[in-house]
């Protein structure tokens, strides 16, 4: 099989688990490098095709690299801004070289119910989304035993694996229900008045670009100042979206056969907070 065979058989078997077709030809969800019409040897899917997930690809045999994230460092995948830059160069000698194919599977993922990374995101952290109708696009838990931000922090990180965290509201407020965004699929506090934290990847600071933004954590933080406590745990992009793509290696499991498939993390970018750090700046230049 090949990997355009197989992506042709992918959207297929979507469909016919009712996902609804794509509104116009998705700019994501494309071949990035590579030649599709190569026999397959091996799959592995990814939150984002990082150099050391593609470095493990190619020694465990596994030329067709299936990404949930971008390639080229930007959204659209477009590499002109890169120019002759050593680093993509670099990347894009060894994907040559060895011969790897990439398909980058972003809008379709999130076209399908359930939305493999919802789900898989709910797998990992060990919770089932609340019962509601209409089903919300993003997930709400009641938690089986309430907990403080503090601790409903430790444990995101926990279970996901997360080195590298930021958390907004008051650590000793009581968290009982929770809002589950990933990447930079984020709910708004305006639209899930009744949630008391939200665990998700990222959050802009705020825009007015073709997607408008909101500053979640300074509206969770003036809620708390005004009395109506908010918390927001920032867990990060691959905390929430790269664990997730195993659910995807399985759903390919179903009906892809006699090719072997394997979930390659790519893992979060973060370091915890450097030893030290807080002192690096001179008491003179602090504010």
């Amino acid at each position: 099989m090949t990997p355009r065979e197989l992506v042709d058989l992918i959207y297929r078997k979507a469909a016919a688990e009712d996902t609804p077709p794509a509104p116009a030809p998705s700019r994501r969800d494309t071949f990035k490098m590579g030649d599709p019409d190569a026999q397959i040897t091996g799959i592995a899917t990814t939150g984002m095709s990082t150099f050391r997930v593609l470095r493990r690809a190619a020694a465990e045999g596994r030329n067709f690299i299936i990404t949930h994230e971008d390639t080229w460092f930007r959204d659209n995948d477009i590499v002109d801004f890169l120019g002759d830059d050593p680093i993509y160069l670099a990347k894009k000698a060894f994907i040559e070289r060895n011969k790897l194919i990439i398909w980058r599977n972003h809008d379709l993922a999130h076209r399908m119910r359930p939305d493999p990374l919802f789900a898989g995101q709910l797998r990992t952290l060990g919770w089932t989304a609340d019962r509601i109708e209409p089903e919300p696009r993003m997930p709400i838990v009641t938690l089986p035993e309430p907990m403080t931000l503090r601790a409903l922090a430790r444990y995101a990180a926990a279970r996901t694996g997360v080195k590298s965290h930021r958390v907004t509201g008051d650590p000793d407020m009581i968290v009982r229900k929770v809002a589950i965004g990933v990447g930079y699929a984020f709910p708004s506090l305006l639209a899930v008045p009744d949630v008391d934290a939200i665990v998700g990847g990222e959050s802009a600071e705020g825009s007015n670009g073709t997607i408008p933004t909101m500053d979640q954590s300074a509206f969770a933080a003036d809620m708390t100042t005004l009395g109506k406590k908010r918390g927001i745990v920032f867990l990060g992009h691959m905390g929430t979206e790269d664990s997730p793509m195993s659910l995807v290696a399985e759903w390919l499991r179903g009906f892809v056969r006699d090719i072997p498939i394997a979930f390659l993390p790519a893992g979060e970018p973060f370091h915890p907070p450097l030893a030290g750090s807080v002192d690096t700046v001179p008491a003179a230049n602090r504010r």
